[in-house]
């Protein structure tokens, strides 16, 4: 799958709906886009958070495919490359909302601003009823007539953390951030910030005043990885996304993304991916070979 493939979807809210959550069900939203957009990958300028209500399919994300089904919850985040199955199989709700809109607090806690933040909720990872309440909330703020604009978009953007926020807490995998140790948290992003220049651990320590042996400690607590696995999982990302969205010469995107030797980036992809980076540009990798639970 070629870049000339993607669709770039940018976000352009309703007039006089700037800034704030919008709320469609999936026939809406499909009803709403052009024709055509929903059979492309689309590569997403702002939030999109589905919750499914009724029917199965597959969803992929940034070369991961999802299975969705009733009660279960995705959240794709700006920069990341969505492929659709096919939306007709399902009913739920879309909420859509720009990068920046959540407090700090909320987006620190729910990593809003990082691809590995948590993205993914089957039906059993969350409090169905709960679920739905937080929902219903949302979707009644929104088509409440008699609440004044300024009172709605206030009203659902403190509606919306909450929501996240339960995400969060029912997530699975994903430790409470409170007890995310502080080194992680900014090491993590930092990384988001400087992988492609900083491909060393001990670069990161020395700018955040932490040994490396510290940000070791954390990030293994944190995510049980290290952290020369958390910098090499971001590169990787990003080399995916440049060969499957761009034409740039590998030499090129290598360059980008901090290797001075070409071939010493195609030795070093090969090493993770499991092929050249010319082999994955060429398998059209958009949609995801390995379906998340």
């Amino acid at each position: 799958m070629r870049h000339q493939d993607i669709e770039d979807v940018a976000y352009r809210p309703p007039e006089g709906q700037e800034g704030e959550v919008e709320v469609y069900t999936v026939p809406d939203l499909l009803r709403r886009a052009a024709p055509g957009l929903f059979l492309r990958p689309q590569r997403m300028g702002f939030h999109q958070l589905l919750i499914v209500e009724q029917g199965s399919t597959l969803h992929t994300v940034d070369f991961t495919a999802h299975r969705l089904g009733a009660g279960s919850v995705l959240w794709i985040r700006p920069g990341q490359v969505q492929q659709w199955s096919d939306p007709t199989q399902i009913e739920g709700t879309v909420l859509i909302f720009p990068a920046g809109l959540l407090d700090p607090a909320t987006d620190a806690l729910t990593s809003a601003d990082s691809p590995e933040g948590p993205h993914h909720w089957a039906s059993e990872d969350v409090d169905p009823a709960r679920l739905v309440d937080l929902r219903t909330t949302i979707s009644r703020l929104a088509a409440d007539p008699t609440m004044p604009p300024v009172v709605r978009r206030t009203a659902m953007r403190h509606a919306l953390s909450i929501l996240l926020l339960h995400l969060v807490s029912w997530h699975r995998a994903h430790q409470d951030a409170a007890e995310v140790p502080e080194a992680f948290r900014d090491f993590r992003a930092l990384v988001e910030r400087r992988f492609a220049a900083w491909h060393d651990v001990a670069q990161y320590a020395r700018a955040l005043g932490w040994s490396p042996r510290t940000i070791a400690r954390a990030t293994r607590q944190a995510r049980g990885t290290t952290p020369k696995q958390i910098i090499d999982g971001r590169l990787l990302l990003e080399a995916r996304r440049l060969l499957v969205q761009t034409d740039h010469p590998v030499h090129r995107i290598g360059t980008q993304l901090g290797f001075e030797d070409p071939s010493n980036f195609t030795a070093w992809f090969r090493r993770r991916d499991g092929r050249a980076p010319s082999e994955f540009r060429a398998s059209g990798a958009v949609r995801g070979t390995q379906p998340a639970r």
